[in-house]
């Protein structure tokens, strides 16, 4: 019985048949999973409580923080050479820091989806993945640092 959300594999409290191997040096160490025995259905269904009502308190914080975040700006500076060439560049640590600085909201760096970091002067579009189910959009601006 899965005791976490494992990808590929099931979501907490789902009772599933994995490979040996798989189940007894992965999922058992590291507390992913525990062995089906006897009374394991009545512990599937707390942990599927559990999950689900976890679940739900993440999704509206989600969507709470997604409302209060909402296509806000962030000015972030970037240090320009003379001939415009860019020292560094913008990552998503950055873009957390100016959103907490600036707007005071806290948001995990691992939430920003940036795909590369922001090398160029200007205006971007930022989305944030706050939760599987909800998403936001910043605009941040890179300005010139000398």
């Amino acid at each position: 019985m899965l005791t976490k959300d494992v990808k590929d594999v099931g979501q907490a409290g789902e009772v599933k048949e994995v490979a040996d191997g798989f189940g007894r040096n992965f999922l058992i160490p590291r507390k992913l999973a525990v062995l089906a025995r006897k009374g394991v259905e009545e512990e599937a269904r707390r942990v599927r409580a559990a999950t689900a009502k976890r679940e739900a308190k993440d999704i509206d914080e989600a969507r709470e923080l997604a409302e209060e975040i909402g296509n806000k700006t962030v000015v972030v500076r970037l240090r320009v050479g003379e001939e415009g060439k860019a020292f560094g560049a913008i990552t998503n640590a950055d873009i957390a820091e100016a959103l907490r600085a600036q707007h005071k909201v806290e948001v995990d760096r691992h939430r920003i989806d940036l795909k590369e970091p922001i090398k160029t002067l200007g205006e971007h579009q930022v989305s944030l993945h706050l939760h599987r189910d909800v998403e936001a959009t910043i605009n941040v601006v890179v300005t010139q640092d000398r």
